[in-house]
């Protein structure tokens, strides 16, 4: 977290629109078939998972039932959360996006990131992305992100990408912080950034 609590949109067949983003070590796109073994790693972590959905390391039929539905949400609304991948490597180390599953919060950060690359700032980089992206390109007014009260680290991402906190909440049976940040109060810092424009997936 904050990664989406509960996932609940129904796949659909078409083809798939969206903008990639490119930050100073992450590159953010569309996952494909290729990423279920990867991501099978990061989703069986149970550190990873502890403050994700019910808090349990996932099947591969779950991670792959998960994917679908991240792609499904591209193709929905043309944005949802990318594979993240790093530049240097080109090794993919989780996802990052938006997503707008919960009707309560609107639209909401979501972000997962395996373990090893923990503590390097990446999820704070991603996310920055992410928001400029929802106030520049999509236009939104706010954007949410909710975390477990214990999960520490995610507060802290949170409130250093400039969410204030704004209630006690629960949503889906899962008590949690809800924070959020709107338009009018989110400051671009000239970090890189860039927008790689719909390709058809």
């Amino acid at each position: 977290m904050a990664a989406v609590l509960l996932h609940t949109e129904a796949d659909e067949a078409g083809p798939v629109v969206a903008d990639g983003l490119e930050t100073a070590r992450l590159r953010m796109r569309l996952f494909t078939p290729d990423d279920i073994d990867r991501m099978c790693e990061i989703t069986r972590d149970p550190e990873v998972m502890r403050y994700i959905g019910y808090g349990h390391p996932l099947s591969r039929e779950e991670t792959q039932a998960n994917l679908g539905k991240i792609v499904n949400g591209f193709r929905r609304r043309g944005y949802g959360r990318w594979a993240l991948e790093r530049r240097d490597t080109g090794a993919l180390i989780g996802y990052c996006g938006l997503s707008s599953g919960n009707p309560e919060v609107g639209i909401e950060l979501a972000y997962m990131l395996a373990r090893e690359e923990w503590g390097k700032g990446l999820a704070s980089e991603a996310g920055r992305a992410a928001l400029r992206y929802g106030f520049e390109t999509l236009g939104v007014d706010s954007i949410a992100g909710l975390t477990f009260h214990a999960n520490r680290r995610s507060r802290t991402v949170l409130e250093r990408l400039g969410m204030k906190f704004v209630s006690n909440d629960c949503y889906f049976g899962f008590a949690c912080l809800h924070y959020a940040i709107a338009r009018a109060d989110w400051r671009n810092d000239e970090s890189h950034y860039r927008v790689i424009k719909a390709s058809r997936q």
